[in-house]
Order: structure tokens, then sequence, then C-alpha cells
């Protein structure tokens, strides 16, 4: 297979030509920090196992001598690799590796060439890592005999799982997968669990990567069961913490949490004192981080504020719920337990720097003045850990700083400066580019910050001589990241390069370097939860103010006929957002579907529909018109701020789910939305033309149904059918067939409880669930029913694996949240289906079944309150699904009334088809009407959570 590589294009502006990267291939999926591989916290780093040399004969006396000079400099290599000295590494075990060639021992020449590739890869040269362990595996090969069977096919198998971690960070998990997957089976045959834990391991984040997240769970749950048979306590401590950092990594924090307890628990059964204390504390820290990251997730969930931050030195303090300062409570609560109980400097100095930067985000302030002159930075042995935890240390410091209520003399900043100095001198000592470029570029941040208080200020000759200082360190770290292929740390680069560039007035070479980080993006945004395990990681702060700067810089707010081409670049980065958005929450990779756009579906199969593109900026609201049989794009703009926009979706929201609220309250907010967004398109087409309106909603407009917005006169619904997607592309757009309307029909009449995450969801009671499955199987007689005790999993998945059904409704209670984890349907006995567990049934039998599921209906579902982002649990159950439209509601309405709706629904839908081709989403529109037009049901909290998501047709 041809190897893919990333490319670097060197850019047209001259200011640009060393500091413009664009990559080419394929996305580095999920897991693109290193630290967080299993190979190297199970011993990954192969010993040569040489045993005493006897040098009695003098004809083998310089052979002998050359040996015991290559094992000693294996063993300074490995030293060296431990500390994090990767390049004087690389040194020793080239030096060593030509020692075994000159002495003729093979076996050691490959175990020496896998680890050397080992300390390349972490040097992100992966060309000669890539040489160095093909040579190795050469010379291992099973075919050949190298003398000592056992250990040439040990050494096999340990060189393929460091082949497995190439091709793991190079982007192609599929190859990864291969390599660990022989890896195990010959640990298997040389009953080696260590070994087949670590493959295992890594086979299973190769298949999270792919998207075969059962798979991969199945694969953990392997891994728990030999660890539970492994009499070594030492060997199951050390696997049950590498575990739980997968488990962390790969998003499930509540296992994860569990598996390092139960580290915990093995540790205290150690033999040597020396031994239980290291494990504890590597344990304990382990656990304060998935405790901390669970915390950051229900801080996320929650967060109402609209700032974002592009800034990375500028600290913003967000609101923290309750749930969230629970878990960070206890997360400090392990840190301090390891800073007290810590032997190792270097552990301990992590658990102070994570308590910290801890106690800074819950304002701790005291606490944190007191801990941070006791970390013992420069006690650290030079390596890169020790480069970026001095960044690490700079970067809370300048937090503790920047807060207001506490007075800190003399100020940080010339101590901030001149840590971040120090780590840029020690990475270069290192011979590091990749600790050097993090280095610099973060010293680059903290002159941007510079430049942004004397901005506030009005000292703009001073924040200018800061931005040219930030440049050109922003360059020269752009530049490091060239030849080791670091996309992770390069988008972010070029982005701080286009702030700077855009401060200094220059757009276009500003647009270009935005765009540049975009480009890069692509190959990290399959792990958007941790880049770096230096930095805290979030989207929200870390990727998407990068597409909306790129797109205000596109569209500024004076233009009022941009160029075309700046259209279309905005909605294609759009769309970027949108999908990265979608990759985040779901945790896999979209980028090999093959859609459909939506313009091209409007125009072809669809003449009568109108695409509506709004993006949200910082200061105004900008909406992006397609018209069918037009090329040229519409754009206008509201000129409403963020913050009041978010404000009037919340409030108007609140008044559509609360059923007793007026028209007096609800209407006035629902007509100033359709001010904003709807009431300047109406002039550009023809509503005896126009029939349907395609939403590609942003942000919190999704959580808000378009049906409802009000005009004046009447609601949006009565003059034109509407229907959402969550990207600016559909798959497979089709049309229902009448003669293929049958429904698989599962549903729940009673109501229960449920514990996930140690979040209680409470369901009543749905007693007309049982009138609406019973009236879709009379209207469509070819269905099959599984109702109350019938809806269980394992029938679910029997039925879909036995018969196509072209409609799948799901009438029971659930919740779209924007955590996964909580994104589910409720099943019978208080059990319940997860997003992915979903994903896994409705594709369940693809293979004996190729035909898709065409609508996936979902009548008793809601998002979750107070939870931003919560509309993007219901696009990514829509992706998941693989369903080409979705219809599912907003919020938990009366079943009484939805039992009606979809009764109406099913039969204007087989009436429909009869007689003439429709739209579903016109045949959803009249079944809203007819409730609607029900005097019990006039209140949009009826009838208005209905929406169609995806194909429309």
């Amino acid at each position: 297979m041809a190897r893919k590589r990333f490319v670097f294009l060197r850019a047209v502006q001259p200011l640009l030509k060393l500091a413009n990267l664009r990559m080419h291939g394929r996305t580095l999926l999920n897991r693109v920090h290193h630290r967080v591989l299993i190979l190297s916290l199970l011993a990954l780093f192969l010993t040569t196992g040489i045993p005493p040399v006897l040098s009695q004969m003098p004809a083998m006396k310089q052979i002998v001598q050359e040996i015991s000079d290559a094992q000693q400099l294996v063993q300074q290599g490995k030293e060296h690799y431990d500390a994090g000295l990767f390049s004087k590494a690389v040194e020793s075990l080239q030096q060593a590796s030509q020692l075994f060639k000159a002495s003729k021992d093979e076996l050691k020449q490959a175990i020496t060439l896998s680890n050397l590739s080992l300390a390349y890869q972490q040097l992100g040269k992966f060309d000669v890592a890539e040489q160095a362990i093909e040579d190795g595996l050469r010379l291992l090969k099973p075919e050949r005999n190298l003398g000592d069977r056992q250990k040439q096919l040990k050494a096999y198998a340990q060189s393929l799982n460091i082949r497995s971690r190439f091709w793991y960070l190079r982007g192609q998990p599929e190859e990864a997968l291969k390599s660990s997957q022989k890896a195990t089976d010959i640990y298997k045959q040389l009953g080696e669990p260590v070994g087949m834990i670590g493959s295992l391991l890594n086979q299973a984040q190769a298949l999270q990567a792919l998207g075969f997240y059962q798979q991969a769970k199945t694969m953990l749950e392997q891994v728990k069961q030999i660890l539970a048979q492994t009499p070594d306590f030492t060997i199951k401590a050390r696997g049950l913490r590498s575990l739980g950092n997968v488990l962390r990594a790969v998003g499930d924090l509540k296992q994860s949490q569990e598996v390092l307890e139960e580290s915990l628990g093995v540790v205290e059964r150690l033999p040597s004192p020396q031994a239980k204390g290291e494990a504890k504390s590597a344990a304990l820290l382990s656990l304060g981080n998935t405790i901390r990251a669970r915390g950051n997730l229900e801080r996320d969930r929650l967060d109402t504020t609209t700032e974002q931050n592009s800034l990375p030195w500028r600290c913003v303090i967000k609101l923290i719920p309750d749930q969230a300062a629970k878990f960070y409570r206890e997360a400090g609560q392990n840190y301090q337990q390891v800073i007290d109980e810590s032997s190792s400097p270097t552990t301990r100095v992590q658990a102070q720097l994570n308590y910290l930067s801890l106690l800074l985000e819950t304002e701790e302030l005291p606490a944190a003045q007191a801990l941070w002159p006791k970390i013992q930075i420069f006690d650290l042995p030079k390596s890169r850990m020790a480069v970026y935890a001095q960044i690490n240390l700079a970067r809370s410091l300048a937090c503790l700083q920047q807060q207001k209520n506490i007075s800190i003399s003399p100020p940080l900043w010339e101590k901030i400066d001149n840590l971040l100095a120090t780590a840029v001198q020690d990475a270069r000592e290192l011979e590091d580019p990749r600790a050097v470029s993090y280095a610099l570029a973060n010293r680059s941040g903290l002159y941007e910050y510079f430049a942004w208080l004397d901005e506030q200020y009005q000292q703009k000759l001073k924040a200018q001589e800061w931005i040219q200082k930030a440049q050109q360190l922003t360059q020269e770290a752009l530049l490091l990241t060239q030849p080791i292929e670091a996309p992770d740390i390069a988008y972010q680069w070029q982005w701080q390069l286009g702030r700077l560039l855009q401060d200094q007035g220059k757009k276009e070479e500003a647009i270009a370097a935005y765009e540049a980080a975009v480009e890069t993006l692509k190959f990290v945004r399959g792990d958007l939860l941790s880049v770096n395990s230096d930095v805290q990681f979030s989207f929200r702060d870390n990727v998407e103010p990068l597409y909306r700067e790129l797109v205000a810089l596109l569209l500024p707010p004076g233009e009022t006929q941009p160029e075309q081409k700046n259209l279309e670049k905005s909605l294609k980065y759009t769309e970027s957002l949108q999908l990265a958005e979608l990759e985040n929450f779901l945790r896999c990779n979209l980028l090999d579907a093959k859609p459909v756009q939506i313009d091209k579906v409007a125009e072809q199969e669809d003449p009568t529909a109108v695409v509506f593109y709004p993006i949200i900026l910082k200061d105004r609201l900008e909406v992006i018109l397609k018209l069918p049989n037009q090329l040229k794009l519409i754009r206008y703009q509201a000129p409403v701020k963020q913050i009041d926009l978010e404000h009037t979706l919340n409030e108007l929201r609140g008044k559509l789910t609360n059923k007793y609220s007026g028209r007096d309250e609800y209407e006035p907010l629902s007509s100033q939305v359709y001010d904003w967004l709807i009431r300047p398109a109406e002039k550009y087409f023809n509503p005896d033309i126009i029939k349907t309106l395609v939403f590609v909603l942003d942000g919190s407009l999704r959580n808000i149904p378009m049906s409802a917005l009000w005009d004046g006169k009447q609601f949006l619904i009565e003059k034109y059918a509407v229907t959402i997607t969550p990207g600016l592309q559909l798959l497979g757009p089709k049309r229902l067939e009448r003669k293929r309307l049958k429904a698989l029909v599962a549903g729940l009449t009673k109501g229960g409880t449920l514990t996930i995450e140690g979040r209680i969801f409470n369901f009543s009671l749905l007693p007309n669930v049982g009138t609406e499955v019973d009236k879709i199987k009379k209207i469509l007689p070819d269905s099959i029913e599984l109702l109350d005790e019938r809806f269980k999993t394992e029938n679910l998945r029997s039925q879909l694996n036995s018969s196509s059904y072209p409609i799948v409704h799901l009438a029971t209670h659930g919740n779209f949240s924007s955590n996964p984890q909580e994104t589910f349907i409720l099943t019978t006995s208080n059990n319940h289906i997860n997003i992915n567990e979903l994903q896994n049934l409705l594709q369940a039998g693809k293979q004996s079944r190729p035909d898709a599921i065409e609508l996936l209906v979902f009548s008793a579902c809601e998002t979750a309150t107070g939870d931003r982002r919560a509309a993007l649990g219901l696009a990514g159950v829509a992706v998941r699904a693989g369903a080409g439209s979705t219809m599912a509601t907003l919020w938990s309405v009366n079943d009484k009334s939805t039992a009606l709706l979809i009764e109406q629904f099913y039969q204007n839908l087989k009436q429909e088809l009869a007689q003439k081709q429709v739209t579903k989403a016109e045949v959803l529109k009249q079944a809203q009407l007819y409730l609607l037009q029900n005097i019990n049901y006039t209140h949009p909290y009826y009838w208005s959570p209905f929406v169609l998501i995806g194909n429309w047709l």
C-alpha cells in the first residue's frame, strides 16, 4: 500500500512562505496525543535480553567487546527514552544497531531497530521510523531461524506492536489493527498475557478510530477478563491502569473510573512497599485525571456562556454546576494525596501542576497561591516532559496573575516569560523539534496576550511591538512542525498566525493562515478532546472559534455583496465546523461517507425547496440563501449580537415548552427570530412556487422548531413544509415507495427510572403508546410490533436481522444530550439503548439486507433541558442510524396528542403516495396542521417539536 504523506505547500504571500502548511491525506484518527498510547505503558521498549558474555577465547575478544558495548548502548538508549531524551536515545540505538550488525547478531540487531523506530516516532521522524521498524521485522520473520525461537517470536510480536503504533500515529488505523492482531496471535501462541493485554488495547483503540465502537468495547472486556485471571499483581495493577487510561481516551469515563479504582485495590496487594507506593501514586494520578474529565463534561454540557475565547493565554472563568464541582473536589483530593505520598519527583510535579490548574479553574485562589511556590519544576531531569511542565506552570501562573480579586506583588509576568524562555532553551538542547515548537508558540501566545492587554488600554504602538515579536516566534514554531508532521500543534500555530496578521490589518494573508489551519485540523479532528495532555482541550475553545473567525473574515459586516467565492467558502467552512462538532460528539470519523450536496438535491429532486444556512457570529447573524435553479448565493445579515440572539432563543424555547404560556408570551419572541432569519429572504422567492424550507441550523438555533416561527399573522408551518439537516450534505437521498410501506414498530407504555453516570432519569407512563402502535399497524398492516415486554434489545436485533423495514418507529421515552452516554432510548424493564448500541442494531443486518432504513421515527423523546448543545444528540442519532430521514421530537409531548399526530402522519403518507409523489416534509406539515387546527392542541407545545432531519423527499 502506498504510504500517505503530509504535503507542505508554500503560500503565495512572502510572509507565509515558511509558515503556511497545507496537509493532505487521511485524518489522524482519534488518539493523536502520543502519551496516552498503551504500548509505552506496558514496557514496550524491547530489551535485548543478553546474558553475561564469557570471553575465554582470545580470537573472540573483539566480537565480545562489540556485544558488550552494544549492550551498554541499548541500556543507555532505554534510559534516555524513559527520561524523554529521544534524540540521545536515537544516537545510542543507532550505534548499538551497527555493532550488532557487525557481530552478525541479527536477533539483537532487529530488536534494537524496533526500539530505534519507537524513538524516531517520538521525534515525529516517521520516514526513518518506518524504515527502522520494517528492517527490524524483516530480520525477525518467523520463517527465518535466528537461534532462539521463543525470543525471536516474542521480539517479532513486540515489533508488530511498535509498527501498530507507527500506523496509528500516521492516521491509518486499518494497518495498525492488522499489526496488533498479528501480535495478539503470536502472544497467544507463546502464552504471554502481558503482551496480549498490550496488543488487545491497541486493537481496541484502532477499532474505536475506525468507528467500530461495539468491537472496541468487546476487546476491552476481553482485556478485563485476562487481567482478572492474571496472578501477578504487578502486571494486573499496571494493566488495569493502562486500561483505565485507554477508556478515558476513548471517552468511556465512568468505566475508566471503575477500572482505575480497581487498579488501586490491586496495588494494595503488592508485596514491595516501594513498588506499592509508586504504583498507588500513578493510579491516583490517572484516577484524578479521569474524574476531572467527568467534571469537564458536566461543566461544558451546561455551559451557558456565549463568549468564545480564542486567545490561549487569556483565562476565562466558567460557571461550574454542582455535579461538576463534586467531580472537581474528588479529583483534587486524588491530586493532593499524590502530592503528599509520592516519592517520585516527576509524579509529584505532575500532580501539583494538575491540581494548580484545577484550583484556578474552580477559583480557589488562596490555595493556588499557596501551592505554586512549592512546585520544584527545575528538580525534574531535563526532558520533553520537563519542558511541557514548565509551559504548564507558566500558563497556570498567567491565569493566577489575571485574577482581579487578588493582589500579587511583584507581578508574575517576568517569571512567566523566563519560564517559557527556559523551556525553549531546554527543548533546543534536547534537540526535540516538537518541544521547541511547542515552547516557542506558547511564548508567542503570551506576547499575543500582552498585545491584547495593551489594546484594552489604547496603547496601540506597544501592542504592535508585541504582535511583531509574537509573529516571529509563531512562524519559527510553525516551520519546525513541517519535517516532524505534527498537525495537532501546527493548526494551532497557523490559527495564531492568522490572528496576528488580522491584528495588523493584513486581511488576505490572515485568511490564508486561517484556511491553512482549517485544512490542517482535518487531520486531528477525529480526536478533539485531548490533542495535548499538557493543556486542557475543549471543542468550544480550541476548535469552534477558528471556523467562526474565518467566516467573519470572509464576510465582513460592511460588504453588502461579497464575492461568490467567499460565500461558497463560508458554506464550506460552516460544513467543516458542523462535521467536526458531530465527530467530536460521536467520537468517530465521518469523512468516509458518500454524501450528496443539499443544494444539488434541491435543484435536481425538489425545485420547490429553498435552503437557509444561518451562521452565528459574535456580533451578528449571517444567513446565506440558496434558491432553486440559481447559481448565485444570496447573503443577508441581522445585526444581533450572539449573546442577545442566544438569550432570545432560550426565552423562546422556554415559552414553547410551557403549554400554559400565552400567545402574548411566545409570539413576540417567535416574531423577532422570524424577522432576523426569514423575513429578509421573502423578497427573493415566490411563495406560490416555493413549498419547502430546508434549514442547516447552527448553534442554539437547533433547539428551536422552525415551524413555530411567527410572521405576525401565522406560523411558518402554515405556509411551508419545514425540514432540517445536520450538515450541508445528505446520505443517499431518495423517496419512499408506496409498495415498501412496512414498519417495525416498537413501543413502551410503562414509565421507569434510569440512572446513568450518577444522573437519575424519571419517565412517566405513556398510556397512549398502545393506541399509537395499534393505529400504525392498522394503517400499515404488514408491520411488526414490539410492545412493552416484547420491546427488548434482542427482539429488536432479531427483527432487523431477519427482515427489511423501510420504516422503524420507536414510541418510547428517550433523551438527546450533548453527552453520548446520556443519549438513549428506554426499553422494557428500565433498560436502555445508547446511541452507539442503537447504531449497531439498526445497521446490524446490512450484509444480509443492504437496503437502508428510509425513515426512523422517535415519537416520545426529548432534548436535555439546560443543555445548549443537546440538539447534537438528536443530530448524532440521525447520523449514526444511517437512515435517510429521522423524525423526532425536541421535547417530550403529551402522548395523546402525539398519537393523533402520528396516526395522521401515516395516513397522509399512505394516501399521498397512492395518488402522487409527495415529500415526507409535506406529509409532516399536514399532520402538524391537523393538530394545530384541533382546538385542544393549538399551542406550539403540542405540534411544533416534531422535526424531520435529513432527507425530506
